[in-house]
């Protein structure tokens, strides 16, 4: 497999507080990868920086072999908008739009018709049983539709890589192992990779792979 992510001797710091000490693993294309951890030990803190969210302080990231760019260049906003998706606890839903102009949003920067596109956002909602929520208003849905339809967005977006926070977090545990059965058939379908954050080990389990981190003392 070809590798998709790599990360290289990442460090961060919150002021005299070391958050990520020497941080290096590399992620190959398609691999879905759960990153897990005690509490504190800036799980999140790397997602943000790997999704151009947050500076690191020293080390390197690259996605497919390009280095990448200072977090507040064009080239990040470029990243951003094209080649990253990010699935996150509280769904980052508008909730007073319809279902269908939230996920037009992950189409934006796309160069497809309207037509094509409210093609592409049926089709995706279908394939996750909630193709009669197209013309739903967000704040309607439940908090497992919420998160099958910010899966349905992150999946439609152009970009390969989805960074995932906690994405079961607000959900109970029946409702949580459909999403995330949802989330790792739809990554693998369509070739996407995919770190995810959980604090539950039954679902870093259902990952290809387990990446731990520790506590920095």
């Amino acid at each position: 497999m070809k590798t998709f992510l790599q990360v290289d001797a990442l460090n961060k710091l919150f002021g005299s507080n070391t958050v990520l000490h020497n941080i290096s693993f590399e992620i190959q294309s398609g691999e879905s990868v759960a990153l897990v951890g005690p509490s504190g030990c800036g799980k999140s803190t790397l997602l943000n920086i790997i999704g151009l969210l947050e500076t690191l302080d020293s080390g390197a990231i690259s996605l497919e072999g390009r280095a990448y760019p200072s977090i507040n260049s064009k080239k990040a906003t470029l990243m951003r908008r094209t080649e990253i998706n990010y699935l996150f606890q509280s769904f980052a839903l508008i909730n007073d739009w319809k279902v269908s102009k939230n996920l037009s949003l992950a189409l934006q920067y796309t160069k497809l018709s309207k037509q094509e596109q409210e093609h592409l956002i049926k089709t995706a909602l279908e394939s996750y049983g909630i193709g009669e929520k197209f013309d739903a208003v967000v704040n309607e849905l439940s908090g497992g539709e919420k998160q099958r339809v910010a899966i349905a967005r992150a999946m439609i977006k152009p970009g390969n890589l989805i960074l995932a926070d906690e994405p079961t977090g607000s959900l109970d545990k029946a409702m949580a192992t459909i999403v995330i059965d949802s989330l790792l058939d739809s990554v693998h379908a369509n070739h996407k990779t995919l770190l995810m954050v959980t604090h539950d080990m039954s679902i870093a389990q259902r990952c290809d792979r387990i990446i731990e981190l520790p506590r920095h003392q």
